[in-house]
């Protein structure tokens, strides 16, 4: 920049030309952008380093003036005056324009050159391609997922044939004995007990599993609960329907419904605080997740002891700090001790009592004594945090980020409300209630009460960052605010470490694709009160909780059942549900849709943006991405560099699918996409990594469970036979005689609901029904002494269309009613069975 002169009118007009576009002060650079990462800035830092944004302005400290630093001259101290207003406008603009810059930066509104700027300040990925691994991955489990459905099937198949015949042969028995009716009303004898049928109850199967595995409905539904509701509702959620023990793929699970319900309550508050100040349900949500067996045990291991051998069990412990009530015990019990009134003055004044020698040798060994116990507790939480629970942990980061990203909170702000949650609602019930929280196996007494009172008052304040006032009751534990105050730092590191835990699928090392290699469906015990209560709030919510642009999952599960059944407490009772899947075909069709066509577009872009030479810098609007495509297979046809050539050609005819899909509207929209994927090249990288990782192992472990099922199929089949031999009569040498039923006979009996045998040859026709294999029966159709053909039928064929409600049997000539048929076959060849 040209030197000053001494006076206004060596200003120029232009002087704008020189402003920077993105240098600017190292320590205002951080300020301005506390939230953008790392990565970022030190790419900023590298770009001006470059150079990138020319007609840069020197800094301040490079302008000089041509002025002799004379005072005796003209108007000495009005042009220093403006020479100072002058840097000050510099400054100032400098500023401005490096915010728009960094802001437009990180928006990503950059033009093609720019992003070719970008890109030659990052080492070139040397990596294998992870896009397109990652999607040949994903292509691979579509195809084991669709392997291992159709197995699973066959296993299920397999699985209701095996039980079929097992209670088909118990009612054989039955009949045989004549008592089917009598052993029904027996089983039955509730008279209005609640029975479930086995398509209803399959469908509060596949209801369940969609609370737990779709989180977003519970995270709603508990917003919708009326206040008398909410306990006995959170009560089903969190100690029914994901178990009162730890488990990882439970807890994966609860932790994704916190999640949501964490962000949707703090989107309609105004701070941080409110979360603990409103009628929040999250409060509520954790006070009920905390009382699981992981909670419990902490608190048994790290609070128990102390409150045992520190308070409770600590004879003549006594921490009544109020000097009023020390004062006039003390007069009291003089009086017991000797038998005489007291000549001390009961109307004293709370100063003059605090002055008494007496009161003071009384209170400050209870002060200290209470500071001790305080000590030990506080040390014991914070020396344990790699025990506290690491759902508890979790929620508290989840807690602090949504408020950093919605309200700005300042550290000490967003540490009372964790510490609200982690003592008050967690420890503190502990402390204060010992016995009610099944902590302590024996009762408290009075004065024990009333000094862990004083204990967790202390703490409460000490891990909500407050000293205690001149007012109240608060008045006398003033002497603690020095010990509270001491520990402050601590405090303030116990919460910053609390919320360093890496994430649920990290930790747990459970994800989305887990639910793919179940061996065994998840279970939960739940009582029929709390089925009758969830049906009746989804049906109540419904239009508010299901998905208003196409067919919502719940909406179809509520529609298959029938309304919901009353309950009282007379005939509730606890069930278990085997939670089964219903639309595991999303899953398959998440997974294959996820291979978009746009980020492997992305991909090859940018390979494009590298190879082709740095275009000439122009402004975002009249960038054309097809005209530098085009330009850059010119490029690569002149230069012999095919792949180059080839990328750009397919980029375009990817570009004109996606414009046409509405994936993509215009060259500056797919421009500023490139963008965005550039400057967050290094974070894309680290989430493409970790996907790799999880499809990775998601597919070793379908294969895993292919082997299993297939295993499973090998078992059940065996098993099969076995049953099936069960069928066979009891004296194996005594042969089974074929039975002979005339076509008229089994008319007239039902079994035969449809014929084209010819009416002319009906009288003359009979069957012979045999068996010589188990379950198997041989039916040869005769005409007079001739043979007109003949058929097997499988007794488990039978059974499962008999179930799957099917009332007839198509069979080439001939139309069989299904349940005579099962009647004709167990009276004639399965009452003499094993």
């Amino acid at each position: 920049m040209d030197r000053l002169n001494i006076t206004l009118g060596d200003y120029q007009d232009d002087e704008e030309d020189d402003f920077l576009s993105l240098e600017d002060d190292d320590n205002n650079n951080n300020k301005d952008n506390g939230n953008v990462s790392t990565a970022k800035l030190e790419l900023l830092q590298s770009l001006r380093d470059k150079g990138w944004g020319s007609g840069v302005m020197s800094s301040l400290s490079d302008i000089a003036y041509s002025y002799k630093d004379d005072k005796s001259s003209p108007w000495y101290e009005e042009r220093q005056v403006i020479a100072t207003l002058y840097r000050a406008r510099v400054l100032l603009h400098e500023l401005i324009e490096t915010k728009m810059n960094q802001e437009r930066f990180l928006s990503g509104n950059l033009c093609v050159s720019e992003i070719q700027s970008l890109l030659n300040t990052q080492k070139e990925d040397v990596e294998t391609d992870w896009i397109a691994e990652i999607q040949e991955l994903k292509r691979n489990m579509v195809a084991e997922i669709r392997r291992n459905h159709l197995l699973e099937r066959d296993l299920l198949k397999l699985d209701k044939r095996i039980a079929l015949l097992i209670k088909h042969r118990s009612n054989i028995k039955e009949m045989i004995l004549e008592q089917s009716k009598k052993s029904k009303k027996k089983k039955d004898g509730n008279g209005d007990a609640i029975a479930l049928d086995a398509k209803q109850l399959e469908s509060y199967q596949n209801l369940f599993y969609l609370l737990q595995t779709e989180p977003h409905y519970l995270a709603k539904l508990v917003t919708m609960v009326q206040a008398d509701l909410m306990e006995d509702f959170l009560d089903t959620v969190f100690l029914s329907l994901f178990g009162d023990a730890f488990s990882p793929r439970e807890e994966f699970l609860i932790l994704s419904l916190f999640r949501l319900a964490i962000s949707q309550e703090m989107s309609a508050i105004k701070s941080a605080g409110d979360l603990i100040s409103v009628e929040s349900v999250v409060p509520k949500m954790i006070i009920t997740y905390t009382r699981r067996k992981q909670g419990h045990e902490y608190l048994k291991q790290i609070i128990a002891p102390i409150l045992e051998n520190g308070v409770v069990n600590v004879p003549d412990l006594n921490l009544e700090l109020n000097a009023v009530q020390v004062y006039q015990n003390m007069i009291s019990e003089e009086e017991i001790k000797t038998g005489t009134k007291s000549t001390s003055n009961r109307g004293l004044g709370e100063d003059q009592i605090l002055q008494l020698k007496a009161v003071q040798n009384i209170l400050e060994p209870r002060i200290q004594k209470c500071k001790d116990i305080c000590e030990r507790f506080f040390n014991s939480i914070v020396q344990s945090l790699n025990r506290l629970p690491y759902g508890i942990r979790w929620i508290c980061k989840q807690i602090q980020n949504i408020a950093i990203k919605n309200f700005d909170s300042k550290p000490d702000e967003i540490a009372k409300v964790i510490g609200y949650f982690v003592y008050y609602r967690f420890i503190n019930l502990a402390i204060v209630t010992p016995e009610t929280h099944n902590i302590l196996n024996k009762e408290v007494s009075n004065t024990s009460i009333k000094n862990l009172v004083c204990i967790a008052k202390v703490l409460h304040n000490l891990f909500t960052m407050k000293t205690f006032q001149n007012q109240g009751s608060e008045k006398w534990l003033q002497p603690l605010n020095s010990w509270i105050l001491s520990k402050a730092n601590t405090v303030r590191q116990y919460f910053e470490d609390l919320v360093h835990v890496s994430d649920p699928s990290e930790y747990l090392r459970v994800d989305k694709y887990n639910e793919l290699t179940l061996k065994l469906n998840p279970v939960v015990v739940i009582s029929l009160g709390e089925i009758s209560q969830t049906h009746k709030l989804l049906l109540t919510n419904l239009n508010s909780l299901k998905a208003k642009e196409k067919e919502d999952p719940l909406e179809l599960i509520l529609k298959s059942l029938p309304p919901p059944f009353d309950v009282v407490d007379e005939n509730d009772r606890e069930i278990q549900l085997t939670l089964t899947n219903r639309f595991k075909e999303h899953i398959e069709r998440e997974i294959s849709t996820s291979a978009s066509l746009f980020t492997e577009t992305k991909e090859l872009v940018i390979q494009v943006f590298r190879a082709i030479p740095v275009q000439e810098k122009s402004s975002v609007q009249t960038d054309d991405i097809y005209q530098i495509l085009k330009s850059a297979i010119e490029f690569g046809n002149k230069n012999q560099n095919a792949q180059l050539s080839q990328n750009a050609e397919k980029v375009l005819a990817n570009l004109k699918k996606l414009e046409s899909e509405g994936t993509v509207h215009g060259s500056q929209d797919f421009i500023k996409a490139i963008a965005l994927e550039v400057i967050n090249r290094q974070d894309i990288r680290e989430h493409q990594r970790k996907e790799r990782m999880r499809l990775t192992i998601a597919l070793r472990d379908l294969r895993k469970h292919q082997a299993y099922l297939n295993d499973q199929i090998h078992h059940y089949t065996s098993y099969l036979k076995d049953v099936l031999l069960h069928y066979g009569p009891k004296d194996k040498k005594k042969s089974t005689k074929p039975i002979k039923i005339s076509y008229k006979d089994l008319v007239k009996k039902g079994i035969i609901v449809e014929s084209d045998i010819p009416k002319i040859s009906q009288s003359a026709t009979s069957f012979f029904i045999s068996s010589d294999t188990p379950g198997v029966f041989d039916i040869e159709a005769r005409i007079g002494p001739a043979t007109a053909g003949t058929i097997s039928l499988t007794l488990d064929d039978l059974l499962d269309k008999s179930a799957s409600g099917g009332t007839v049997l198509k069979l080439e000539n001939i139309v069989l009613d299904v349940n005579m048929t099962l009647h004709l076959l167990d009276r004639h060849f399965l009452k003499n069975i094993k």
